[in-house]
């Protein structure tokens, strides 16, 4: 395969990078019969499957050796981040790990297409970017679960909330205790936060605390977020940039409180996507609105937002206003 180099990146010993829509990690266990590679995530679509496939076994032929997909690490059960786990086991026989709290979404993706939409969803929202075919999964990862791997080396794992049910990111901790970590969605890159600034977020609160566990971790090397640039030493600087667009964005939506006593969701929905100079398509609008209720919710429960039913309609209004 021409530029084999820059479809796969290592970044520590045994661990690369399929950069991509979704980064797709590598981690590979050398023993004495064929190299086990643990993949994190798989893509969107059959597509990415076969493209993955297809570095793997270049990269190996380069190396003179075989491979054996021992299973596919899932940080969550969205449809960019497990679209090819079928293709991938029905092509290696490798089973598909993922938490307890995102199987009912992977193996009925119907829900995550009648969560975005609060209710039975649209032709629109049953296509594969909202609801890949049903994945059923072998294994279920906890925090408590270790790998060992070759060189000393372990993969452990972390919950972290507020994106999705419980992504689960991936840690790679060497022998000297470096770490490289898959934290999926639950951060965001410069380049992706600035021209995301309202990304898909199932509760803005656990989020914010994903956040500060992430900028936890000691002698992390490495983060590589599923979307975006990969983050060498600096977590921090991109975390306090995922803080800001939200604190951003909840401030956005009181302002919109101010500017009638009143509002429905569709006002403020439209308020916050013209301050922010977003021209929303169907399955943009679809996930920006579904982010805009959230932190309506924990708004709502923290009691900066009120709501009441008037004349068959849901209102909003801020909780100082009345």
């Amino acid at each position: 395969m021409d530029n084999l180099t820059a479809r796969i990146i290592e970044l520590s010993t045994g661990v690369y990078v399929i950069p991509g829509n979704t980064n797709v990690g590598v981690i590979i266990n050398e023993n004495d019969s064929l190299p086990e590679v643990y993949l994190v995530d798989s893509g969107s679509t059959e597509i990415d499957g076969e493209y993955v496939l297809d570095v793997l076994k270049a990269f190996f032929e380069q190396r003179g050796q075989s491979f054996t997909l021992k299973a596919v690490l899932t940080t969550h059960g969205h449809a960019d981040h497990c679209g090819a786990h079928n293709f991938l086991k029905e092509q290696t026989g490798c089973e598909l790990w993922a938490s307890k709290h995102e199987q009912g979404a992977m193996e009925s993706p119907i829900i995550q297409g009648t969560v975005l939409w609060g209710g039975f969803p649209p032709h629109e929202m049953r296509t594969l970017f909202f609801m890949p075919s049903p994945t059923y999964v072998d294994n279920f990862i906890s925090a408590n679960d270790v790998i060992e791997l070759s060189g000393g080396r372990k993969i452990s794992f972390m919950k972290l909330e507020g994106h999705s049910y419980e992504t689960i990111c991936i840690i790679v901790t060497s022998k000297n205790d470096h770490k490289l970590i898959f934290p999926g969605d639950n951060i965001f890159p410069r380049n992706e936060i600035i021209n995301h600034w309202v990304p898909l977020i199932l509760n803005p609160v656990e989020y914010m605390d994903s956040l500060d566990k992430l900028c936890e971790l000691k002698n992390v090397d490495w983060c590589i977020p599923s979307h975006g640039d990969f983050l060498r030493r600096n977590i921090n600087e991109a975390a306090e940039l995922n803080k800001i667009a939200i604190i951003s964005t909840r401030t956005c939506i009181l302002d919109s409180l101010k500017t009638k006593k009143r509002l429905s969701l569709e006002d403020i929905v439209k308020y916050v996507a013209d301050k922010n100079d977003m021209q929303l398509s169907f399955s943009q609008y679809s996930l920006f609105q579904s982010t805009i209720k959230s932190y309506i919710s924990v708004m709502h429960d923290a009691r900066e937002i009120k709501m009441e039913v008037k004349d068959n309609r849901l209102y909003f209004y801020a909780a100082e206003s009345k």
